[in-house]
């Protein structure tokens, strides 16, 4: 008989839609970011010599950027399979991406700022960049605050994610590898 802190409940659930979220979140940012911009009269504004608002830094940074989500996009739904088959590396690798996450928003913010900072746009629209940038990191930052203690700390974490590999046995001998 399994502990009553034992399962998928709880406050895990909020993991559960967090993880189902992330895909959800990136592919929107890929569409509503990333290809709009390409496909958009500002991509050759930004990416050809000779424009007024070119960065020799700005098509790496989005092709990193492109990279990052669906990357994230992968990770989240790695953590989903290590949740639901309750996986003991679960706890491990979600501390990893939340890390993971906030380090890739901090850095994401200060190459934007960066870039952005030294372009020929407005006020309002450098101000408007980092405002988003800046609610990114805090986004990121506070998921990492609240949930990497839960993790280390939570009675179900611990009485839930308790599978490990499994044993393979060889032929009829009780030999285990």
């Amino acid at each position: 008989m399994g502990s009553k802190h034992e399962g998928i409940g709880g406050w895990l659930i909020l993991i559960v839609f967090g993880l189902l979220l992330v895909p959800v979140i990136r592919l929107y940012s890929l569409y509503q970011t990333y290809w709009t911009v390409y496909n958009t009269p500002a991509w050759s504004l930004l990416t050809e010599s000779g424009n007024p608002l070119y960065h020799t830094w700005f098509e790496p940074a989005f092709w990193m950027g492109v990279g990052v989500d669906l990357l994230l996009i992968i990770l989240s739904l790695v953590g989903l399979w290590l949740l639901l088959t309750r996986s003991s590396l679960f706890p491990r690798f979600m501390i990893s991406f939340l890390i993971a996450m906030t380090v890739f928003a901090v850095a994401d913010g200060f190459i934007t700022n960066w870039i952005f900072g030294t372009l020929p746009i407005t006020a309002d629209t450098l101000q408007y960049i980092q405002n988003q940038s800046y609610r990114q990191q805090a986004g990121a930052l506070l998921l990492s605050i609240i949930w990497i203690p839960y993790l280390m700390r939570s009675k179900r974490v611990k009485a839930t994610f308790v599978s490990g590999p499994k044993e393979k046995t060889v032929a009829s001998n009780n030999l285990t590898l």
